[in-house]
């Protein structure tokens, strides 16, 4: 017992019994039961993100962020360059956004799960599957530009122009901002 405590007190720990209140603190929570109910509860949203929309949780963490990131910097900018107030309605816009990529994305994923896959020369395509990655990483692009356009607007010089360099690049194709050459506000 001696030589454990030794070893852990190089490791920063006073003994054993520091060293298990640090490491296993979830079993010597004062109340087990909520912490139980609260892990469980979590351990089921997160099974069901991950069956219904094939997307791993650390994607859907990533996403979230960045879509309240792009809703607070569209308020920053709201507030400061066009002189409007908070506005509720605005945090609605942002939980219908989040519900219906969530919604596009696990239809998408059913309908890619249900399909046959197609062979074609050798190689077997799920239409579905593909429709599927690139309606998300248009979703998750789309968000990404009006980020850093927001941070553009401001005062964040390179998120501008990195927003221009995307739009005009990409716009000849997609049209993220209606304007097919991409040079309207990025010149």
């Amino acid at each position: 017992m001696k030589f454990i405590n030794y070893i852990l007190q190089g490791f920063g720990y006073q003994n054993l019994s520091d060293f298990t209140h640090t490491v296993f603190k979830f079993a010597y929570v004062y109340d087990l039961k909520m912490f139980l109910t609260v892990s469980i509860a979590l351990g089921t949203v997160r099974e069901f993100l991950v069956l219904s929309t094939g997307l791993d949780i650390v994607f859907w963490l990533a996403f979230t962020f960045l879509i309240i990131a792009e809703w607070q910097t569209g308020l920053k900018v709201d507030m400061l360059k066009r002189g409007q107030k908070f506005q509720s309605r605005k945090f609605g816009r942002m939980i219908l956004k989040i519900g219906v990529y969530i919604t596009i994305i696990t239809l998408l994923h059913n309908f890619a799960q249900s399909t046959k896959r197609i062979a074609f020369e050798g190689f077997e395509i799920n239409p579905f599957g593909w429709v599927f990655y690139v309606i998300v990483v248009a979703i998750t692009f789309q968000t990404l530009i009006s980020y850093l356009e927001n941070l553009g607007n401001l005062g964040y010089k390179e998120a501008k122009g990195i927003a221009g360099i995307v739009l005009r690049k990409y716009n000849k194709w997609f049209e993220f901002d209606g304007n097919q050459n991409g040079d309207k506000g990025y010149e």
